[in-house]
């Protein structure tokens, strides 16, 4: 038995987050794994104990129960290969946390788990053992830098306020443009702007420079949202503002919207998750979250080691992550009660 800060198991929840749930589990367990057998378990003793809306169950119920949370760390096992920390034991019975061969993208991997559930009460009972203030959250931006670097192959910049290199604003973006050759950026800011702009909403700026040094190239303009009010962000109608109101001459190149969030896409019952990310690309252009981040910023991180060519800000920040994510795993054992 395990006493932890986890809530109950959700039942109620969607798969995702019962999946969540169940890594978060193998994280805080003795052994680091979830027994599937445990979660059938479980299930029968909410369902037997507590006044909840659920009819009584038949048994292929219960299995395509396990199933659904089966094929969910199946699934993220297939997109994210070895950024994915966990791993199905030999009988297919267990989950097992892999942490003797941990990389970087497994390390974001976990650090984008915790954070994107930190406040989320059907998690956790208590998240006293972990807090997460705006530096932790800065954090996260800088894995959506790696990230848009590994999509791009490319350059990318951390531009969010504040920024660590504590640049101000026209100064900072005089020196990205300068770098990516397309558009010229004012030399004074035009009337009726901010005196005092800090981002203009662009978090990310990320390209993939051509051999010949030419405007047409992979453009990207990111947002970045760590919060559970990112889907009321977009990026998508500051560009053309921030285009216009900061350029001389604005890029030729056409930039992409993108949102970079470290939470999964949860589709409903009717739809698959390429109809719900459809449906979001619409409306925040590319959409980077938990399925995608991990592997990219492993690869942005690789480049910019590997490339003295490109600029990749914030590489050094991997070592802190990584530091954070082995704090909150202990702190979150220590929590724990084996019996």
């Amino acid at each position: 038995m395990i006493e932890t800060p986890l809530a109950m198991l959700p039942l109620d929840s969607d798969v995702q987050e019962i999946c969540d749930w169940l890594e978060l589990y193998a994280l805080s367990s003795e052994f680091h794994v979830a027994m599937f057998s445990e979660l059938s378990r479980m299930w029968d003793k909410r369902r037997n104990t507590e006044k909840l809306d659920f009819q009584a169950s038949s048994s292929s119920e219960d299995d395509e129960f396990l199933e659904k949370i089966y094929q969910t760390a199946r699934e993220r096992m297939d997109c994210l290969g070895d950024c994915y920390p966990f791993i199905f034991s030999d009988n297919d019975e267990e989950l097992v946390f892999n942490k003797h061969t941990l990389n970087e993208g497994s390390v974001i991997y976990i650090f984008c788990l915790f954070i994107s559930n930190a406040n989320n009460r059907a998690i956790f009972d208590d998240d006293s053992f972990f807090s997460i203030n705006n530096q932790v959250r800065d954090l996260f931006q800088a894995c959506s830098t790696w990230a848009a670097a590994g999509e791009v192959q490319g350059h990318s910049y951390s531009f969010g306020f504040p920024r660590p290199d504590h640049s101000s604003f026209l100064p900072k973006l005089t020196a990205v443009y300068q770098k990516f050759s397309d558009g010229k950026v004012r030399n004074e800011p035009i009337p009726g702007v901010s005196i005092n702009p800090k981002d203009e909403e662009i978090d990310i700026i990320a390209w993939r420079p051509r051999q010949d040094n030419a405007p047409g190239t992979y453009y990207i303009l990111g947002q970045v949202a760590s919060g559970n009010n990112w889907p009321d962000k977009s990026i998508t109608g500051a560009i053309d503002a921030f285009h216009a109101n900061w350029f001389e001459i604005p890029p030729a190149s056409r930039s992409i919207p993108a949102m970079f969030i470290p939470f999964n896409i949860v589709p409903t019952n009717k739809e698959t998750l390429q109809d719900r990310i459809s449906v979001l690309t619409r409306r925040f252009g590319s959409l980077f979250y938990r399925y995608r981040i991990p592997l990219l910023a492993k690869a942005g991180l690789e480049i910019g080691r590997c490339n003295n060519n490109l600029v990749i800000e914030r590489l050094d920040d991997i070592d802190v992550i990584s530091a954070w994510v082995n704090d909150v795993i202990e702190k979150f054992r220590d929590a724990c009660v084996y019996a």
